[in-house]
C-alpha cells in the first residue's frame, strides 16, 4: 500500500535511505519530506507492512515569472523488490499528479551519470537529459550528474524550467541512483 510521509513514520524512511544510498541526508531532508506542502508528491510503499520504496519530492518555487517545479529528491526500491514495477507505480503516480496541476512547469531530478539503468529507466517515462553538473556529488565516484527533466501536461506554457542550469544542490536517487550535496 501507498502512503504520504509523516512525523510518525519518517524514521523507516530514513532507514530505507540509509540502505539504498551511498550517502546520508540531513534533518533538513526529512523536514522537506514530511512537510504539508510536499504531501501530494512524496510518497511511501509498503509490502506487508515492511516499507520498500519511496519516492521523495519537493515543490520549488520558479524564477521570476515562471511555473514552479517538483523536484525529485530520492527515489528507491529495496533491491529486492526492483522489477516488480513498484518503482513505475510511483514515478506513474507523481506524474499524474504533477499532470494535473497548471501551476508546474516540470519534473527535475540529478542521476550519477554512471548511472545507466536509471537514466535509461526515467528515459521510459519521457525524461530527458537536459543538462550535465560537474563534480556535484560529495564522496561518490564519479562526482558528475545528468540533469534529467520531463515537462509536466498541465502547465501552460512550461515556462517553469531552466534547461538544468540551476538546480538546487539537494540531490536526488532512483531505486539506487544517487544523491547530494
Amino acid at each position: 500500500y501507498y502512503t504520504e510521509a509523516t512525523p510518525n513514520n519518517v524514521g523507516q524512511l530514513r532507514c530505507l535511505n540509509t540502505h539504498i544510498f551511498p550517502v546520508r541526508y540531513n534533518d533538513g531532508f526529512y523536514k522537506d519530506v514530511i512537510s504539508e506542502n510536499n504531501k501530494d508528491i512524496t510518497k511511501m510503499v509498503y509490502v506487508s507492512d515492511m516499507l520498500v520504496g519511496a519516492i521523495c519530492c519537493r515543490f520549488e518555487a520558479g524564477k521570476k515569472g515562471q511555473l514552479r517545479r517538483v523536484y525529485i529528491m530520492t527515489f528507491g526500491v529495496l533491491k529486492a523488490y526492483r522489477n516488480y514495477g513498484i518503482g513505475s507505480k510511483m514515478l506513474n503516480g507523481l506524474i499524474d499528479t504533477v499532470d494535473k496541476l497548471d501551476d508546474v512547469s516540470d519534473i527535475y531530478l540529478h542521476v550519477q551519470t554512471s548511472n545507466d539503468e536509471a537514466i535509461e529507466f526515467y528515459k521510459k517515462f519521457d525524461f530527458t537529459v537536459t543538462g550535465k553538473k560537474e563534480n556535484y556529488y560529495r564522496n561518490i565516484d564519479p562526482p558528475h550528474c545528468y540533469v534529467l527533466s520531463r515537462p509536466s501536461k498541465g502547465s501552460t506554457g512550461g515556462n517553469g524550467g531552466n534547461g538544468g542550469e540551476d538546480e538546487s544542490k539537494a540531490g536526488s536517487a532512483n531505486g539506487g541512483t544517487t544523491e547530494a550535496k
